[in-house]
């Protein structure tokens, strides 16, 4: 479930919220954290000052809780999916098509999660949700691999240093949507499942590189 603000909120209280943090995701997104103050937020969103405190103790809550949004959101759209499939195969290629279905959200998370880094100001509940994120991340991965090589479809390889593999990967995936300004993320994220079935012998001559 997506983290909230604590204070017990009416419907509209957490409309409101959702819309604060909506905003303060997309100034996130534009500029580094350091040079958003809570008047762009407010100017933004719309709102009165007063309505961003009420919710928000300061703009690092705000952030915090942006953040965990977002993140706890990609998680539960992850989970979802596993529920359509059992295959290995399927649910890999489910998670690829995730991936890129998510990835107007996904490249706003890598972003957030790399300016919160060099903020190298540590916020608990964020270096938590972080943490989380990769976590399940690598554990759908490395769990499909490794039921893929009990099943017999796979080559006998080591699931977990495959799931760091293309975990690693798949940020690059997104920075380098970035560094060329381009968010069409679906040819580099199909480049990755054609090598990740290579490096697990799965043999479907149909699979190749995109061009």
């Amino acid at each position: 479930m997506a983290s909230t603000p604590q204070k017990k909120q009416s419907p509209k209280g957490l409309e409101r919220s959702e819309s604060l943090m909506a905003a303060a995701i997309e100034l996130f997104m534009e500029r580094d954290y350091a040079s958003v103050t809570i008047q762009d937020i407010t100017r933004r969103a719309g709102v009165t000052h007063s309505l961003v405190y009420y919710h928000f103790k300061n703009k690092e809550e705000l952030f915090s809780m942006a953040v965990t949004n977002l993140i706890e959101s990609t998680i539960k759209g992850y989970q979802e999916s596993r529920k359509d499939h059992h295959d290995p195969v399927d649910l890999i290629e489910d998670w690829f098509e995730n991936n890129i279905k998510l990835s107007k959200d996904l490249r706003k998370l890598v972003k957030l999660m790399f300016d919160y880094s060099a903020t190298r100001k540590d916020t608990p509940s964020v270096r938590q949700a972080i943490n989380n994120f990769y976590r399940e991340e690598h554990r759908i991965l490395a769990s499909n691999v490794a039921q893929g090589v009990a099943n017999g479809c796979f080559d006998d390889v080591d699931a977990v240093r495959v799931a760091s593999f293309v975990s690693t990967h798949i940020d690059g995936v997104f920075y380098d949507s970035f560094i060329r300004e381009n968010d069409d993320i679906e040819p580099a994220m199909n480049d990755l499942k054609w090598v990740l079935w290579g490096m697990l012998g799965y043999d479907d001559k149909k699979r190749a590189p995109s061009t």
